[in-house]
């Protein structure tokens, strides 16, 4: 694939540096890109160009841990307080007083709760196949999501994740994206560029210390339990409905904390990776949304 961003550079927040790519006129109306797990910005290949040509100026970053950013070493780098302050770091950094954020997966995690703490910074929000952190706790009184997380709990162990599953990356790579997406989502040069990611030195422990933040898994989101306000700003939900990872419930609870314009669409045949399992129909709904007013 031909070099799918205009430039890149690193923003600092604190001692940790953070890689992004971006593209679009330098004074078009912010869009932030967050990838999720296992990924980093590249996941974005198809719409960051794609946003960047109706004139937004559109940012991708790496999470701490991912690709060319720092990897700063212990659990304790990866709580959400950090992971929050990070996107801060990339308003700080481009001067944006109000932006929009697309996010995935890990990404939509980590947003759910910039969105609640800084909602007047977020002008409108998409989160893709992630749900509000209140829905997926009481999803958790679920026999049916319980199962559906069991990797949660796997990757709450010490070091045993990365000794099992670190000896074959490769294995893992096609067993949770590969063989859970639609046929054809991932070229053999996707496959390449994810598992080369992962492979870097202390990779595959820093994106799973992003599941370790916290002793017990229903807490994963935030430092403490807590109850958030609802959302004003528009807020569109785009999942999967073959989603390996979450009951349909907790799409469906999600409405319950957004007050204002909530838009929630199921993609039939799409499992967990709907940016690039349905990279036309996500654009096409991105898009919209984001003349909502």
């Amino acid at each position: 694939m031909a070099q799918w961003w205009q430039d890149e550079g690193f923003v600092h927040n604190g001692d940790v540096r953070l890689h992004y790519v971006a593209a679009g006129p330098p004074d078009g109306e912010p869009v932030l890109l967050i990838h999720g797990f296992p990924q980093f910005s590249y996941e974005w290949r198809y719409h960051l160009p794609a946003l960047a040509a109706h004139g937004y100026r559109v940012v991708a970053p790496d999470l701490r841990g991912y690709h060319l950013s720092d990897r700063p070493n212990g659990v304790e780098h990866y709580r959400m307080k950090n992971l929050v302050s990070d996107i801060g770091a990339f308003y700080n950094a481009f001067g944006w007083q109000s932006a929009n954020i697309v996010a995935h997966d890990w990404g939509g995690a980590i947003s759910w709760l910039f969105v609640s703490f800084y909602p007047q910074m977020v002008k409108r929000f998409v989160v893709l196949d992630i749900p509000h952190p209140s829905a997926f706790q009481a999803g958790l009184r679920h026999i049916e999501q319980i199962h559906k997380s069991w990797y949660i709990w796997f990757f709450q162990f010490s070091e045993i994740p990365e000794r099992i599953i670190g000896q074959d990356l490769g294995s893992f790579l096609r067993f949770m994206m590969v063989d859970s997406a639609r046929p054809g989502t991932f070229s053999p040069a996707d496959f390449q560029a994810y598992l080369e990611n992962l492979s870097l030195p202390g990779a595959f422990e820093a994106a799973i210390n992003y599941y370790r933040n916290g002793s017990n898994p229903a807490t994963i989101y935030a430092e403490n339990p807590a109850n958030f306000a609802p959302l004003q700003m528009p807020v569109l939900l785009i999942y999967g409905k073959q989603d390996f990872a979450f009951e349909e419930e907790v799409w469906t609870e999600t409405a319950r904390y957004c007050s204002g314009y909530f838009r929630s669409v199921g993609l039939e045949g799409v499992g967990h990776w709907t940016p690039e399992e349905a990279p036309e129909e996500t654009l096409k709904l991105i898009l919209e949304h984001f003349m909502v007013k």
